[in-house]
């Protein structure tokens, strides 16, 4: 990547080298191309399901609800500009006909033997590029702000239901927020200047931005993780002491209720931390190995293990699963405590007419 270089000497480098052209032109590099269209269209078909049980079916509080739809529909933005950025609808107005062109893929076939003509002129991706990078820092926020969630409806389990819908809010508000502030700071006022292999690449004179703000993303991720198992563990416990000491069958339940939310929104969480995290490291890593690597190897990988589309496709999958099992669970659960309050009653019953015998 040309890193050293002043806007005018990047304009100046037209012709790709070596490592670049070849990569490009690599079969792996065509093969990603086509399992994102799978995938990403997999998202969206997904992602229906997923909305249509979260309205219909809902399970979570109000709160974490608005939370979830918000996470989903983040994950479909980042997949469509992802799409835009590998497909690009054009329009002929000479013989008003429409075409699609696979900007990426067919973009890469057309020029394979042109090393100066395969790469993009980075300022023809500024609007996909920065609304495909926003999106990218708001995946972060927004599941941090689901965990979030989960920690304040510990904290204030007794005022949280009623509050719910607010506190969503305030967490949507912060993470918008938050993600402009960092996406301003590492591409504002950035010269759009060189060529690109693809418009998912962030412009090369916000590469020292870039990279700081990815570790930093990365670390936050981790911490991110840790306090997820503490918000489950917290719960687990507080149960456990539930059953122990309160034989309220309410209150009993509404914890039973709580735990089995707080297991289904932690493993959204945890599952997209996993995912977040594989994305920023291996932009991390190879970045930091760059040196020892071919450029061929580097952008090869580049394309194929950066970015969000692994961890949307996982989004709505894990958001069907959780959903149908604590559904599942729930309807186990009243069955039992309905089938033990009977026996109950019919215990005390038979006691009280035994004793008026007496």
């Amino acid at each position: 990547m040309y890193t050293n270089q002043t806007a005018e000497e990047l304009d100046l480098m037209r012709c790709t080298s070596e490592g670049i052209f070849k990569a490009q032109n690599s079969n792996w590099t065509k093969f990603v191309c086509i399992l994102v269209f799978f995938l990403i269209f997999l998202t969206f078909f997904l992602s229906f399901k997923a909305a249509k049980m979260l309205k219909n079916r809902n399970i979570y509080s109000h709160g974490s609800q608005i939370l979830l739809l918000s996470t989903l529909l983040n994950a479909n933005l980042n997949q469509a500009v992802f799409l835009e950025i590998k497909v690009n609808v054009s329009s002929l107005s000479s013989v008003k006909v429409k075409y699609f062109q696979i900007r990426q893929l067919i973009h890469i076939l057309i020029n394979s033997k042109d090393p100066c003509k395969i790469e993009f002129r980075s300022s023809e991706c500024f609007y996909d590029q920065s609304v495909y990078a926003f999106s990218n820092i708001l995946s972060t926020a927004l599941v941090s702000a689901l965990t979030c969630d989960r920690f304040i409806a510990f904290l204030f389990s007794h005022i949280y239901p009623m509050h719910s819908k607010i506190v969503s809010i305030f967490l949507l508000f912060l993470s918008m927020f938050f993600t402009l502030l960092i996406h301003l700071h590492t591409y504002g006022g950035v010269s759009r200047a060189g060529y690109v292999p693809s418009c998912q690449y962030p412009p090369q004179l916000s590469l020292d931005a870039f990279d700081i703000v990815n570790s930093i993303n990365f670390w936050f991720i981790l911490v991110n993780c840790a306090l997820t198992v503490v918000i489950l563990l917290l719960n687990f416990n507080r149960d456990k002491k539930v059953k122990k000491s309160v034989f309220d069958t309410k209150i009993k339940y509404n914890s039973f209720e709580n735990l089995l939310t707080t297991k289904a929104i932690c493993s959204i969480t945890f599952t997209q931390f996993a995912f977040l995290s594989f994305s920023t490291g291996a932009v991390t890593i190879i970045s930091s190995i760059e040196a020892g690597i071919s450029e061929e190897v580097f952008h090869i990988v580049a394309q194929s293990l950066t970015g969000l589309v692994y961890a949307n496709v996982s989004i709505p999958v894990i958001i069907l699963l959780k959903t149908k099992q604590c559904i599942e669970q729930r309807r186990i659960s009243i069955d039992k405590m309905t089938t033990s309050t009977n026996h109950a009653d019919y215990y005390m019953t038979s006691l009280r007419a035994s004793w008026e015998k007496f």
